[in-house]
């Protein structure tokens, strides 16, 4: 007898079943090399910190902050514009959530986290889906031709605006999209703007040049030099981020990213270096997002208990 559940797809029960087998066993093997690193360069990167300083070191944390903050603004904009009520406190929190997700191997639970807690908000599946997905497209879109415009900058600069190409059809091709959602998936609300797409983009690349400029700026003075030209780091963690996120299995490309940004710039100071500098990046850049994340905790739990309480 079938004891599957009727809207459980059997699929979706298996990648379920090996997901809880294999995402710890993974998790623990990227941890640990994570923390072999950190342990093998531990007296670079404590120097590291000396090297920068306090005062910088808050500065940095602000302008990542910074970009955190409009990411959660870029998301909220694509939600309103599909007709929903959504604050930006919603989008905050929403990602934030999802980011605890996002830190178990494959890439696939963040979006699942995130999808859940828009379905919580009121937003259908086939939205939330759609949000996600135009979300992740624009973002790492923004994010390609930050990383592309700074490795290939001695090339042209039209490689980088190939990165365009996704978005391009996106905007390009909105109203035949926007027939196909009408024909297939008519429960569904209309697709965003263009005017919602492009704004999105633009804060998308604001974003990651300001969290690829904060990276080059760390670089530059930890080592106290300017060695490495400005747009070849800045692109470079971009590239790295970007090369992180497509590997599935690291929680948060925990590792390849640092890995990818040691071979482009080790040439530079040496890869030794770079994976301190990179390592002690992460370590900044998780802080801050374990930092907003526990925020995100304590205010739903007060706005919580203050229903609660207002219920009975």
């Amino acid at each position: 007898m079938d004891t599957a559940e009727p809207n459980k797809p059997r699929l979706f029960e298996t990648i379920q079943k090996w997901r809880v087998i294999l995402s710890p066993i993974v998790a623990v093997l990227i941890l640990g090399i994570f923390i072999y690193w950190i342990w093998r360069y531990r007296d670079i990167i404590v120097g590291t910190f000396r090297t920068v300083g306090f005062v910088h070191l808050t500065f940095l944390i602000f302008l990542i902050s910074v970009s955190l903050i409009l990411s959660a603004f870029t998301f909220t904009i694509l939600v309103r514009d599909k007709g929903y009520t959504f604050r930006f406190s919603d989008g905050y929190h929403s990602l934030n959530l999802s980011q605890l997700a996002s830190m178990v191997p494959g890439k696939i639970w963040g979006f699942a986290g995130l999808a859940s807690l828009l379905w919580s908000k009121g937003i259908s599946k086939l939205d939330s889906l759609l949000i996600i997905f135009l979300n992740t497209l624009i973002m790492l879109s923004a994010c390609a031709i930050v990383g592309f415009t700074g490795i290939v900058t001695a090339v042209g600069w039209e490689y980088a605006m190939a990165c365009l190409l996704p978005f391009l059809f996106l905007v390009l091709g909105r109203d035949q999209l926007e027939q196909i959602r009408q024909k297939y998936f008519p429960d569904s609300s209309s697709l965003p703007s263009s005017r919602a797409l492009i704004q999105v983009l633009f804060l998308g690349v604001i974003i990651w040049l300001i969290v690829s400029t904060s990276f080059t700026w760390f670089l530059y003075l930890s080592q106290g030099t300017k060695v490495i030209p400005f747009w070849i780091a800045t692109g470079a963690y971009a590239a790295s981020y970007l090369g992180g996120f497509l590997s599935l299995l690291a929680p948060s490309g925990l590792g390849v990213s640092e890995g990818i940004v040691a071979i482009i710039l080790g040439p530079y100071i040496g890869t030794d270096k770079v994976m301190a500098v990179a390592i002690s990046f992460r370590i900044i850049h998780t802080t801050v997002i374990w930092f907003n994340i526990l925020l995100t905790l304590i205010l739903t739990s007060v706005e919580s208990s203050r229903k609660a309480k207002t219920h009975s």
